[in-house]
């Protein structure tokens, strides 16, 4: 009987251990402030120069338009009559951005260089030898930090388009708007929550949390987003992603998985990246910044594209079916089994965030509330 106490005691302290252990790992909530395409802007990007927006006149005229009419619609570019006469210029009036394919390939000029951000989503660590299983051959990318077999079709497609490069960062003009409408129009709120810190820059445990937010972002009288604002979790479970992470040196690199968010009605109305991977970085002033990469629809990538329409091509300097061609000679993911063609593309993008108090709310199994760390939450 003694020895069963015994027992029963050294059970029992090693319960009360574990809990103390649990109550002590911290749970840190965070506001997403920036989530786009990670370009990074190389200088040997486009050894060919960059895409150029059309030459309307010329279209007119292999379409066999009149000088005069040429004129009267480069004359008035914000008509309706303008519009439907650039847009409309397939063999049969077809609508090229919404009917890409009824046109020859343009041949959009496409990256040539060597960086870019992302993952090895495939596995291969080089460009020789057969594909990985399920993908389609392709060339890969060395990340800034040296690391080899980054797949990003996605920025080899597009990165020689003038709206989307900046210096090296995010700041081409259309990702800049995007996200401009994210932060002060309300568009969309996204939420990280970080579980099981128990130690600040090493844990082989924490669970990441990426979620639908249900308010917008809180902007300061400058028009910059506030930190330490109270966030409430989507309780649509459809944009509930969570995912087991390890953290070294202050990094956090997450398991394989499948993060599904709701989107920019006009831009990519939803983000299903497959076999995404994450890796965030705590950065000393207590925000994050990282790298979101999977694999994402080749369709849903084009889906902008299609419906921008002229916008689409005298803003971003190339042209519609410039884009869809690209896309699909770079597409490297899932490949249908009657074509063999690639019905996906490897894409990063890149993710910033500042300290929030992110809530679950009542109903929401997902968790419990979540506050940013400095504020000295505890489970």
């Amino acid at each position: 009987m003694r020895v069963r106490t015994g027992m029963l005691t050294a059970v029992s302290v090693a319960g009360v251990l574990a809990m103390g252990a649990q109550a002590l790992a911290e749970t840190r909530g965070y506001a997403v402030t920036w989530f786009q395409p990670a370009m990074y802007t190389g200088d040997d990007d486009c050894p060919d120069g960059l895409n150029k927006s059309p030459d309307f006149a010329a279209i007119f005229k292999a379409e066999g338009k009149t000088a005069e009419q040429i004129k009267d619609l480069i004359d008035h570019p914000n008509s309706k009559e303008f519009g439907l006469a650039v847009i409309n210029r397939g063999p049969h009036g077809e609508n090229v951005c919404a009917d890409p394919a009824s046109v020859p390939d343009p041949q959009l000029k496409t990256g040539k260089g060597k960086i870019a951000w992302g993952f090895n989503l495939d596995g291969k660590t080089d460009d020789g030898g057969a594909p990985a299983p399920n993908t389609c051959a392709h060339a890969k990318y060395v990340s800034p930090d040296g690391t080899p077999g980054i797949d990003n079709q996605m920025y080899r497609a597009l990165s020689c388009m003038v709206a989307l490069r900046g210096k090296r960062g995010h700041d081409g003009f259309v990702m800049s708007y995007i996200m401009e409408r994210m932060r002060a129009e309300g568009l969309r709120t996204y939420l990280v929550e970080i579980k099981g810190i128990d130690d600040p820059r090493n844990n082989k445990d924490v669970e990441v949390g990426i979620y639908l937010g249900s308010d917008p972002l809180v902007l300061d009288a400058k028009g910059e987003v506030r930190r330490d604002t109270t966030q409430r979790i989507s309780k649509d479970p459809r944009w509930h992603n969570v995912v087991h992470g390890t953290m070294k040196d202050g990094v956090i690199t997450t398991d394989v998985f499948n993060l599904n968010l709701l989107g920019d009605p006009i831009w990519v109305p939803e983000f299903h990246f497959k076999q995404a991977k994450m890796q965030l970085t705590l950065q000393d002033d207590g925000t994050i910044k990282g790298t979101v990469g999977g694999y994402q629809d080749l369709m849903a990538m084009y889906y902008n594209t299609s419906k921008s329409g002229i916008l689409f091509e005298t803003t971003n300097a190339a042209t519609c079916p410039g884009v869809y061609y690209a896309l699909k000679k770079m597409a490297d993911g899932a490949p249908d089994p009657k074509t063999g063609e690639c019905t996906q593309i490897s894409t990063a993008f890149t993710i910033e965030a500042l300290p929030a108090f992110v809530i679950h709310q009542p109903g929401d199994t997902s968790g419990k509330t979540a506050q940013n760390g400095s504020a000295g939450h505890q489970e």
